[in-house]
């Protein structure tokens, strides 16, 4: 029951107390598992082409990327047909590299493209630039789990 006048002088005793012998309550904080998220992987490119020719084909890269990023009408445009999958290795010498964690089959989620650094901005007679500078979010479609760690994922 609260005294008149006395308002708040139980929580600054208690707080005293536990200033003076340098202690604190224990919360007894629990953590409940709930999910886990599918792995997500970034992976940045910067294309500095030496010709118009070369810049062509940094566009034709970027073009391929963005078309298979993204998912397609179905006939008669009522529903979307899923986006491309993506099987990605990591390679050492023409091999697999097992020194790297492996990756499962991936969609493309978001990509960035920029041309120039930061100060300006320069191109070829035809008006292609010289530099691009790419980024690519992809995001796993299997759930990293104990067994597929074992695995190498």
């Amino acid at each position: 029951k609260n005294v008149p006048g006395l308002e708040g002088v139980a929580d600054k005793a208690v707080t005293g107390v536990k200033f003076a012998g340098k202690i604190a309550t224990n919360p007894f904080k629990e953590v409940l598992f709930n999910a886990i998220n599918f792995r997500e992987f970034t992976f940045s490119y910067t294309f500095m082409p030496k010709s118009e020719g070369e810049s062509y084909n940094v566009r034709r890269i970027i073009d391929l990327f963005k078309f298979h990023m993204h998912p397609e009408l179905s006939t008669g445009g009522l529903f979307y047909l899923y986006p491309s999958e993506f099987e990605m290795q990591y390679y050492f010498k023409g091999q697999q590299n097992d020194f790297l964690h492996k990756i499962s089959t991936c969609v493309l989620t978001d990509m960035s493209v920029s041309y120039g650094d930061e100060r300006y901005f320069s191109s070829f007679p035809d008006g292609s630039p010289t530099e691009i500078k790419m980024t690519l979010k992809f995001k796993e479609l299997e759930l990293l789990t104990k067994e597929r760690i074992v695995k190498g994922y």
